[in-house]
């Protein structure tokens, strides 16, 4: 079998080949359809319709050039957390991906306009402020290499030279490593990509100054992250995305030096995230943590900023794509679906003006999918390069044979010895359990097609070929395999075992729990938790399918509970995803009307402006209203059906100690209460601020 090569070769000539597995990097494989290609599709039209000179607005005036066009605002005029570069790698990824001439053009372009604002001395930034210097230039070096790679610009790689120049003078080396800041060390991964694609050893020297050596010898070792280090250092939680991003200077340091503590790094670095750290979507980090497993229920209960998803995907996707290939091992695409489905796919569109779908919240208290009120900022980067990676995720090519990693509708176009083959997957997977894969040969040819051993598979999985019963064989590392001699036409059917499971989180027995039906994570439509509804002995025997809607389905002793997918949930539309005891009798804030914007503070609504009001309605006679004590906090008429019902003062010394009132005596049936910010207030408080975090009948 002969390998198909991207558009620069240097990466099998400047290092040995350790990959046992290779992606098709992006060569002739296309998602046709589905989910994934719907949000492919979007991005797409997404970010080719952003003006090239508002892209381009800081770098000229910067550099003293003209500079039509208009202020982005956010992030992105801050110069905070750039995300020039990563636009740069996300259109030349769909480019790749899709074969869309426009985001190759609008790359190209993009690029010449920047270039032309570089510095004499490769000073590169959008402003003279930077605020993450570290971040931006491994953004940019891995945009001009993928702009090189897969835009085929080799000017790319000359712009390349010259801003390392500027980061070899300048970038801080202290490496300290401080909560959310700098993320210097994400660099290596990128610079021994371009160690790779130029053979030029400054990159690969340059990367080895970035290499996260007390994380990930914690890893490599066995010991937990959290454990005391060997030079006393210890710490209690870690910045949830970048410390999962940064792995991929792991796996590329292997891939250049072979060292093998490093392969030891990812591979313990995936089994510990997955035990520790992983919510059943295959998100992690809420409030962008990494913290001790012992306190993952708190957080998740604590927050509405659950999971970075357009990041984190991405950082999933990396290391599992360089895992699948070093090792040959298949469990590693069990994450790469479950972030594929639950997470890219469960996002919303970005607004015209940058605002995009940062946080997914899967708190049991219930919740949303807003996009984030800061635009532009890191997650629009990571969102086009995410969404484009699945077509390099579907697929691997082995010595001897071809590996289906994901059941998506799709093609590859691929070499087996001297006949071309091109595969062709059709399938409504997840909505249905199968998926039927077509080859066309030039001529007849024997090789190995192995289909992954999913961990979600509830049996085993039946085939037929050109309709007659066949069998796929256990070859190890969780594949499905047989070997034949193939002829073109030949079709492969296949009905995979899929069926209801209750996840719950790591070290949890049963309580928070989430829905799972195979790989995607259900989540429910109710008025409040259906936790005491749903039977999780017996997950799914209590779930009545809806005529017409795949994967739909309603509670059958209370109809109006609707479960279905995390991703068919649009934009400001309720839902439960995790199931929990402590929820129950609960309205969250998201639930209260206000009168104008109340401020979110991911647990509650607060306000300062007397006059403001919130409002909610529940059913029952009796009512707890829930909030927090702060110092600066104010008082609040309640009303309940239009009849002041008593005034709540919010004022303690201490902040955000949890703080309840209640009232009751009422006739069953709906209600309304309101809560009315007064211009009065204790004394001792700092300002008028009410804040309110929910309700709980009693």
């Amino acid at each position: 079998m002969t390998f198909l090569l991207p558009v620069l070769i240097a990466t099998l000539t400047v290092t040995p080949e350790r990959r046992i597995l290779l992606p098709l990097d992006y060569h002739g494989v296309r998602i046709t359809g589905g989910v994934l290609r719907r949000q492919l599709d979007q991005t797409v039209e997404d970010y080719l319709r952003i003006p090239n000179d508002d892209l381009l607005l800081g770098f000229r005036k910067r550099a003293g050039l003209p500079a039509p066009g208009h202020d982005l605002g956010g992030w992105y005029s801050d110069d905070v957390f750039h995300v020039f570069g990563q636009i740069l790698s996300g259109l030349a990824r769909m480019h790749a991906a899709t074969g869309d001439p426009a985001c190759k053009a609008k790359a190209d372009a993009l690029f010449e306009g920047w270039e032309k604002c570089l510095g004499t001395d490769g000073y590169f930034y959008y402003s003279m402020r930077p605020n993450a210097p570290h971040y931006i230039y491994d953004k940019m070096v891995g945009g001009l290499v993928d702009l090189a790679t897969y835009g085929g610009n080799k000017e790319a790689l000359v712009a390349l030279a010259k801003i390392t120049r500027w980061a070899e003078k300048n970038l801080d080396r202290s490496n300290r490593y401080a909560f959310g800041q700098t993320e210097w060390y994400t660099l290596s991964e990128n610079l021994y990509r371009a160690y790779m694609v130029t053979g030029d050893l400054r990159y690969k020297n340059f990367a080895k100054v970035w290499e996260y050596t007390p994380y990930w010898k914690q890893y490599a070792t066995g010991k937990s992250i959290f454990a005391k280090r060997p030079d006393g250092g210890q710490t209690g939680s870690y910045h949830a995305y970048s410390h999962v991003n940064n792995l991929g200077g792991a796996a590329l340091a292997y891939r250049v030096g072979g060292e093998r503590w490093y392969l030891d790094t990812i591979k313990n670095a995936y089994d510990f995230l997955q035990s520790n750290e992983c919510f059943a979507t295959g998100g992690f980090g809420p409030d962008e943590s990494l913290v001790p497993k012992e306190q993952l229920a708190d957080r998740l209960r604590g927050t509405s900023t659950t999971f970075e998803t357009q990041c984190g995907t991405w950082a999933v996707f990396k290391l599992c794509k360089n895992l699948i290939a070093l090792t040959g091992d298949a469990k590693y695409g069990d994450w790469i679906e479950k972030v594929a489905f639950n997470g890219i796919a469960a996002t919303i569109p970005m607004s015209p003006d940058g605002h995009v779908f940062y946080y997914s919240d899967y708190n049991p208290l219930g919740g949303s999918k807003i996009n984030v009120d800061t635009g532009w900022s890191c997650c629009t980067g990571t969102r086009p390069m995410a969404i484009a990676d699945v077509c390099d995720l579907a697929y691997f090519q082995a010595p001897d044979g071809i590996d289906v990693n994901l059941f998506v509708p799709s093609t590859a176009r691929l070499s087996v010895g001297s006949s071309h083959v091109t595969m062709t997957q059709e399938t409504r997977f997840p909505e249905e359990p199968s998926t039927t894969l077509t080859l066309e040969l030039g001529q007849p040819a024997e090789f190995t097609l192995r289909i992954r051993e999913a961990e979600w598979f509830m049996g085993p999985v039946t085939a037929l070929i050109n309709g007659k019963p066949m069998t796929f064989q256990r070859s190890g590392n969780h594949w499905l395999s047989t070997r034949r001699r193939w002829s073109n036409g030949d079709k492969i059917e296949l009905k995979l075992p899929m069926g209801f499971r209750a996840a719950p989180l790591p070290g949890s027995n049963s309580n928070p729990t989430a829905v799972e039906f195979g790989p995607i994570v259900m989540a429910f439509r109710a008025e409040d938790s259906p936790v005491n509804r749903v039977d999780l002995s017996h997950v799914g025997s209590n779930f009545a399918s809806v005529a017409g809607e795949p994967l739909n389905y309603r509670l059958s002793q209370d109809p109006n509970v609707l479960v279905r997918p995390f991703y068919e949930y649009k934009s400001g539309e309720p839902y439960y995803l995790y199931l929990d005891t402590e929820a129950e009798g609960r309205i969250p804030y998201r639930r209260f009307q206000t009168d104008v914007r109340w401020n979110n503070s991911g647990k509650f609504w607060f306000r300062n402006v007397p006059g403001a009001w919130c409002e909610a309605t529940f059913e029952g006679s009796a009512i707890k209203l829930l909030g927090y004590l702060f110092d600066d906090a104010g008082r609040a008429e309640v009303k309940i059906d239009g009849k002041v019902v008593g005034v709540i003062d919010q004022y303690g010394p201490i902040r955000e100690v949890p703080h309840d009132w209640s009232f009751s005596g009422l006739l069953g049936g709906k209600h309304t209460i309101r809560i009315t910010i007064l211009p009065d207030k204790s004394e001792k408080s700092k300002d008028r601020y009410i804040n309110v975090a929910g309700l709980k009948r009693i």
